[in-house]
């Protein structure tokens, strides 16, 4: 009797050894997955915010060479001709359709009134005609994608020895960025308000 109980006491203390090891291994087991898991979602923010960054350097370089481009063809005109005199052809290549709604009710309403809206040429950030105008220091201020992709572009227009701060906003409109407004930083203008105050403004017809 003896015998049969110190053989129980000895089976008991092996059971409970080998639960004890298998508790271990799957707290050990537990641990190196959520170690991995942490890993691997780590991993995955570090992608995300990678792909991000790529995604904004990318597209801010697009912007960059965009307005460039533009502003490489208005200065190509002011070379050839001494000023810009097809504004029109700007506005309904290079600008938003909101932007040229918003012009249409301004030229409307000046053939209404018989009335002009008296402001800068947006292009070329003067009123001045006959005038060598050049551009510099493209630098893009701002861009982001939601809830609709818009950026803006700071530059220096360059009019003889007087040098004119500017910015133009963009939005990505049919598959390309377009001009939605122009600043005269200068004289701190925002065209897009100003011609908004035009038409909004009770004047009699003359």
């Amino acid at each position: 009797m003896k015998r049969f109980n110190k053989i129980k006491a000895v089976f008991s203390c092996l059971v409970l050894l080998i639960i004890m090891t298998g508790c271990n291994k799957h707290n050990m087991l537990s641990q190196h997955t959520d170690a991995d898991s942490k890993a691997t979602g780590n991993s995955v923010v570090k992608a995300d915010t990678m792909n991000t960054e790529m995604r904004f350097a990318m597209e801010r370089e697009a912007v960059l060479n965009r307005v460039k481009d533009i502003y490489r063809v208005v200065k190509a005109d002011y070379m050839s001709h001494g000023g810009v005199y097809e504004t029109e052809f700007y506005d309904r290549s290079y600008c938003s359709k909101s932007w040229n709604k918003l012009l249409l009710s301004v030229r409307q309403k000046e053939e209404r009134t018989n009335t002009l809206f008296f402001e800068i040429n947006p292009w070329s950030m003067t009123n001045d005609t006959g005038t060598m105008i050049t551009f510099d220091e493209f630098e893009v201020s701002s861009l982001s994608f939601e809830p609709r992709p818009k950026a803006s572009v700071s530059f220096v227009v360059c009019d003889g020895d007087i040098f004119i701060p500017a910015c133009i906003d963009l939005v990505y409109e049919d598959g390309r960025w377009v001009i939605d407004n122009f600043y005269n930083q200068r004289y701190m203008l925002d065209v897009r308000n100003s011609m908004w105050q035009y038409i909004s403004q009770n004047i009699s017809y003359m």
